[in-house]
């Protein structure tokens, strides 16, 4: 049941509503009015499913607490379009940034206005996208609170899982004209992944276990199961954007090099680290160490597995808190320095191992914040000090094949300068970004007839070729080992056809996969595993569906 309080008049919810309660009803009418304004949302404390989020916080700011945020809207036809961008810890108080995406305004029959939108929430230090929903009254001069609630994500690392979160918020409207900046692409058709069936045998349709959405982008179409919430299907497929985590390591690390590559000449993947960063590791072992070295994990720099047999490309990665061995001190110091300086100082601390770089593969994200350093460096000398290798990326290639809803998470900076792309991770993407960016890669770079990517690299990480990258001392469910080259996990597959290949894979925390396949297929799921669960994501399920589809 819900409630109000006596002293306040607030209405108070038990628990979220129904995802579909945010919607508008079937006959709905267009709206009286135009919503043109700034919606001036004041912070609050609101209700949590779990209540070790109101426990001490290690990283700023609250994570119960909605921020004070200030969102531009204007109203085409019965849309609601946000006009401003995201908004990067706009209250101090809360733990969170923000972003708005396209909402819903229809009138009701108590002679107001009834507006619904999308948000996600997520945290400039780490990497997952927290989905909201908000809807309220609108008379055209005053709005009524707001309600709200958080009700999926993809894989917290600091935050408890499963986490709802609901409440009820003041606001005020201040009405102000907006531009909207156009769209730089159409979205794909959007169709249900029953659609295929008959397609392909019903075996492939399978649907994976757990996470949130899973599909496949095939000629300009996007086939995708429905986007899991705790409380009913998300309602604006359209304004899902998920954090990626380690999925940025392609995603945006390669694709960067590829496009440096396209514009410096391939040479830059073998740039020395020494030559464009200051290294101030206490030893030698940096001094051969390149970007495509960094790329493919293989630097020679470590602080756990002395031994480099039998392959073991995890011996590094060891980032639990609850862990006290010096890896994992190492890597807490490098996650929680907030700026450029302090995470290549804790990157560069790290001793050496005594095979040097390019010949055993340990993952660790130091050195992908050290390959992304190196390039924004690069990119600098070319262009002078005000360039920003990820503004130059989000133009060149992002926003010329249409992407539309990617942000992505910085150092931060103690004089309020911008900060450094963290390249390991905090990449968010939306479905139609996925599936415009997949058919680049499997385009290997050509857009339209223009070559944006350097060919020759895109086809080292995507060619699929059966040989190629350093062994990872990790397995595919039938047993064969998977390999890593240039950020991409390359997953053994013997295709129906009895083709034996290697299916590059982009790879994230809590079961982000992208895959861009040779055929023109991208295969996608974005998820919440815990590390604890005991079957994981099969990596391979998607792939088998779209050789079953156009063969590989």
């Amino acid at each position: 049941m819900n409630g109000r309080d006596g002293n306040t008049g607030r209405r108070h919810l038990r628990g979220p509503l129904a995802a579909a309660a945010f919607m508008p009803p079937a006959d709905a009418a267009p709206p009286r009015r135009p919503l043109d304004g700034v919606l001036a949302i004041e912070g609050a404390v609101l209700e949590a499913a779990d209540g070790r989020v109101r426990l001490h916080f290690p990283l700023d700011g609250r994570p119960d607490r909605f921020p004070r945020v200030d969102l531009a809207f204007a109203t085409q036809g019965g849309a609601l379009v946000p006009a401003d961008v995201f908004h990067r810890r706009p209250d101090p108080a809360s733990y969170w940034d923000i972003r708005a995406f396209e909402g819903r305004l229809w009138s009701s029959p108590d002679g107001r206005d009834r507006a619904c939108f999308p948000f996600r929430l997520s945290c400039e230090r780490e990497n997952e996208s927290h989905l909201g929903l908000a809807r309220f009254a609108w008379d055209g001069e005053q709005v009524s609170e707001l309600f709200v609630e958080l009700v999926t994500e993809t894989q917290p690392d600091h935050l408890p899982e499963d986490l709802d979160l609901w409440g009820a918020l003041d606001a005020a409207f201040h009405p102000r004209r907006q531009t909207i900046t156009p769209r730089s692409g159409k979205p794909w058709p959007l169709h249900s992944m029953a659609e295929l069936e008959g397609l392909v045998p019903d075996s492939f349709l399978d649907p994976p276990a757990g996470g949130i959405v899973s599909g496949l982008a095939v000629d300009g179409r996007i086939y995708a199961t429905p986007i899991r919430t705790r409380h009913g299907p998300w309602p604006f497929p359209r304004a899902a954007s998920f954090g990626v985590w380690s999925v940025t390591k392609a995603a945006f690390g390669t694709t960067a090099l590829l496009r440096l590559a396209r514009l410096l000449g391939p040479g830059i993947a073998d740039t020395r680290i020494a030559d464009v960063l200051d290294v101030t590791a206490a030893h030698d072992g940096w001094r051969d160490v390149t970007i495509r070295h960094c790329l493919d994990m293989a630097t020679g720099i470590g602080t756990a597995g002395r031994n480099a047999s039998p392959p073991d490309i995890h011996v590094d990665n060891v980032t639990d808190r609850a862990l006290t061995g010096e890896s994992t001190r190492a890597y807490q110091r490098w996650y929680a320095a907030p700026s450029r300086a302090d995470k290549l100082a804790e990157a560069f601390a790290a001793p050496s191992y005594p095979w040097g770089p390019g010949t055993v593969a340990r993952y660790r994200d130091q050195d992908l914040f050290v390959a992304g350093a190196a390039m924004d460096a690069l990119w600098k000398r070319h262009r002078g000090d005000g360039a920003d290798l990820f503004a130059m990326i989000a133009e060149d290639v992002f926003s010329a094949i249409g992407m539309e809803t990617v942000d992505i998470n910085r150092t931060i900076e103690a004089d309020g300068r911008q900060g450094l792309p963290l390249t390991a991770f905090g990449l968010f993407l939306g479905l139609d970004d996925v599936a415009k960016l997949g058919r680049l890669l499997s385009n290997l770079g050509n857009h339209e007839g223009e070559q944006l990517l350097d060919r020759q690299l895109a086809e080292h990480c995507l060619k699929c070729e059966w040989t190629g990258g350093l062994p990872t001392g990790t397995f595919t469910a039938d047993g064969r080992e998977v390999t890593y080259r240039m950020a991409y996990w390359q997953l053994p597959m013997t295709t129906r056809s009895g083709r034996d290949m290697r299916i590059a894979t982009m790879r994230g925390y809590g079961g982000q996969v992208i895959q861009p396949l040779p055929n023109g297929i991208t295969c996608f799921r974005f998820g919440h595993d815990s590390p604890a669960i005991e079957k994981p994501f099969d990596a391979l399920m998607l792939p088998r569906l779209a050789d079953a589809l156009v063969p590989l």
